[in-house]
């Protein structure tokens, strides 16, 4: 029997008749968005997506440096717009939040509001705050560009003998908004249940920190991370390369791969070179193997060298540049960049989410500034305020008890979904093949198991099965039918041949959540092809808005992996809202390179986010903000990180020293924010693991917990969902 609350439990009270079921969050919801950074405007942005009713209160002068409103078009479509300039807008406003459901504000950077909004904010039910640094009012309102230098992530980004290299997407901004979203449900769902009303936090600075779990391993392991460009540790040949008119991204590692490869580039010779006959040869020569690469793609198109690599099964990408995402054949096949109704021909991105019963809704306008004032009236006067419930028996301690969840995930993408899940309280079970998830023997490792493995698991456990056995097949049937949530980052299709197709598992389980996230999508073009994390940034134009002397770099650290487990996070809460108030199930499609186009919107409408400069310094480097300015050479170069930065910043620049990420992991700041939380495993080991980024104020995450050794929990699981298992060492993994 599932653990789930009863439908009576959703997160609001039913106001009126039952809304028109078209998207997973009722219309009834009601989000107000104060906030002015960036990534408040994507949490609004994604509620508006969602099916939840979103208001932006636009003060009188909607401006400022590093703002969301130099992309009001873009994060403002598809919401509703109430000015707050004269004394009746204000307290139609603070009305306004008074019934608001959540209140979206960034307290780092937003303004001083008039009295009767700030009044009211004050006795909002639910405030979510998204800051840089996570410290208030008080801590510096920081841009994307320099929390990404003080987090470590730039650190990561460019070649080892090169320079630390800025993303200009404001990636950090994105992930919080994502972050933010969740937190926001996450509180809900609690106060549903009893919690206590509660604040919801969100800072950039914990976001990155979190998104470090490829390199923090290493200097866990007492080594040192490093930048390796566009390269990959131990696989090759893995790297940008020039074409004729453009760049292709190849990301292969196997033999069989290198031996195809040598094939397609007319070298078949090199199969048999001693040099790269084995994956560790390939990378200690890795200069060799990409000047062969490179010899063969600039003799080419960027079309015919992905003709050729698609032939041979290769996992290879365009490095497209943004103004290509309109053309792009996945994207334009699930509509996900659209015209906005507003004639004035501006882009939006199309629906996130795609469930068998709910869909997201693509913004159809851009309001004018205050322009829905009758409809906030109307509003006004039908809706009372939020119900604050009292509590009912036990309050929850976290959002998510009761909820049980089963993960089929291999690296980051579903394992980053479920541990969150986790830390909120969900039984998480973590279904591995017999030989266990690949990524438990990804170096460093210690007593046997990888950090990697580890950080990215935490407060789950483990059952083996084996889903080509008849037996282990019915055991896990069996974990389905007792299951509210189903996650994993198969191939599309992948679960089906086995027989648990989303239709298959809809018939085991009619209120099962299913979310499968893929490269491309169930239903693209290119579903079939193999998707990683480097193909899909450089598929989504992510690599465009990463340059240095024109070469294009993917993020550091996984971005577009990350970041799939974080939309997996809010849909998965999102369709849980839905089963509460109508009983059903359904399966959500999600799109990774989807994602990653979304990511992409302030590029589309001419407005460009703010860059970022970097420069060399005496002990390493220093971001400046905004250096739309001729610096003269040598500025800072002979100065150490914190002189530069004080001799920048009396010149009326904002500017930060480029961590890296053992500086980072070992600062006041780490330390005093508790991004790194102390786990142990089932055997008494410890380990560091990666607190949550989402900070709930009456109900918080508790991250504690390590994974063992590959199924040394199947009994113990089994007995607690009530499960036969096919036999004591399918149960153990013996």
């Amino acid at each position: 029997m599932s653990a789930a609350m009863p439908p009576d439990a959703s997160i609001r009270h039913p106001r009126g008749a039952e809304p028109d079921m078209k998207t997973p969050l009722s219309p009834d919801l009601l989000i107000v968005e104060l906030g002015e950074r960036i990534s408040a405007s994507v949490c609004g942005a994604l509620f508006a997506e969602l099916g939840a009713t979103v208001v932006m209160i636009e003060p009188a002068a909607p401006e400022g440096p590093g703002t969301k409103w130099p992309h009001r078009a873009s994060l403002g479509a598809g919401k509703r717009s109430l000015s707050a300039g004269t004394a009746e807008e204000q307290k139609d406003a603070a009305a306004l939040i008074a019934r608001a459901d959540a209140v979206l504000v960034s307290r780092d950077l937003d303004r001083d509001w008039p009295e009767p909004i700030a009044a009211a904010l004050a006795r909002a039910s639910l405030v979510c705050d998204v800051t840089a640094l996570g410290a208030g009012r008080d801590a510096p309102a920081l841009p994307d560009g320099l929390v990404q230098a003080l987090s470590g992530v730039m650190d990561v980004t460019g070649d080892p003998d090169g320079p630390p290299i800025p993303c200009n997407t404001p990636i950090l901004e994105f992930t919080s908004g994502f972050y933010a979203a969740s937190s926001v449900l996450l509180a809900l769902r609690a106060q549903a249940r009893g919690a206590p009303a509660q604040h919801a936090a969100v800072a950039m600075y914990d976001c990155a920190f979190s998104m470090l779990t490829t390199f923090l391993p290493r200097h866990f392991a007492g080594g040192t991370p490093n930048r390796i460009g566009n390269h990959h540790p131990s696989m090759s040949p893995w790297n940008a390369y020039r074409a004729r008119d453009g760049w292709v991204m190849v990301c292969s590692g196997s033999n069989d791969q290198w031996v195809r490869i040598c094939q397609i580039i007319g070298r078949p010779d090199l199969a048999d070179d001693p040099r790269f006959t084995t994956p560790s040869g390939r990378v200690t020569h890795n200069p060799a193997v990409d000047r062969l690469m490179e010899e063969w793609t600039a003799g080419l198109s960027v079309a015919e060298c992905m003709e050729r690599l698609d032939a041979g099964a290769i996992p290879a990408g365009p490095v497209a540049r943004i103004a290509d995402l309109f053309e792009e054949r996945n994207l334009r096949h699930r509509h996900m960049i659209q015209e906005a109704a507003d004639g004035a021909g501006t882009r939006v991105p199309g629906a996130l989410y795609r469930g068998s019963r709910t869909r997201g809704r693509a913004p159809e306008r851009v309001p004018a500034p205050g322009a829905d004032r009758d409809f906030v009236r109307d509003l006004l006067a039908r809706r009372p305020a939020p119900p604050r419930r009292a509590p009912a028996g036990r309050a929850p301690e976290r959002a998510l008890e009761g909820l049980r969840v089963l993960e089929i995930g291999q690296y980051t993408t579903a394992p980053l979904c479920a541990r969150q899940l986790g830390a909120f309280g969900a039984d998480v079970v973590k279904i591995e093949p017999p030989g266990g998830e690949p990524a438990r023997l990804l170096p460093p490792m210690r007593e046997g198991q990888g950090y990697f493995f580890t950080m990215s698991n935490s407060d789950k456990r483990g059952v083996t099965v084996d889903l080509r056995d008849k037996a282990d097949a019915a055991m896990f049937a069996a974990l389905v039918a007792r299951a509210d949530v189903l996650v994993e980052n198969m191939k599309p299709g992948a679960l089906g041949r086995f027989g648990f197709s989303p239709d298959a598992l809809n018939r085991i389980n009619p209120r099962l959540v299913y979310c499968a996230v893929s490269g491309f999508g169930a239903d693209a073009p290119d579903r079939a092809r193999g998707a990683m994390d480097t193909t899909i940034q450089s598929a989504a134009g992510i690599m465009d808005a990463i340059r240095h002397e024109d070469v294009p770099y993917k993020a550091g650290i996984s971005l577009i992996d990350l970041v799939g487990g974080q939309l997996g996070l809010l849909f998965i809460l999102s369709a849980l809202d839905h089963r509460e108030r109508t009983g059903e199930g359904q399966f959500i499609d999600l799109s990774m390179l989807d994602a990653a186009a979304w990511m992409t919107r302030l590029d589309w409408n001419g407005a460009t986010a703010p860059a970022t400069t970097v420069l060399a310094c005496a002990d390493g480097f220093i971001a400046v903000d905004r250096a739309d300015r001729e610096l003269p050479p040598g500025l800072v170069g002979s100065l150490p990180r914190a002189e530069a930065a004080s001799k920048l910043e009396a010149m009326g620049l904002r500017a930060a020293p480029v961590l890296s990420v053992s500086e980072v992991a070992e600062s006041e700041r780490a330390r005093t924010r508790g991004v790194i939380a102390a786990g142990t495993s089932p055997l008494g080991q410890a380990w560091p693991l990666l607190a949550s980024p989402i900070r709930l104020s009456a109900t918080p995450a508790l991250v504690a917990r390590a994974m063992g050794p590959l199924g040394c929990d199947g009994a113990e699981v089994l007995a607690d969902w009530g499960v036969d298992g096919p036999s004591p060492q399918a149960a153990t993994g013996s």
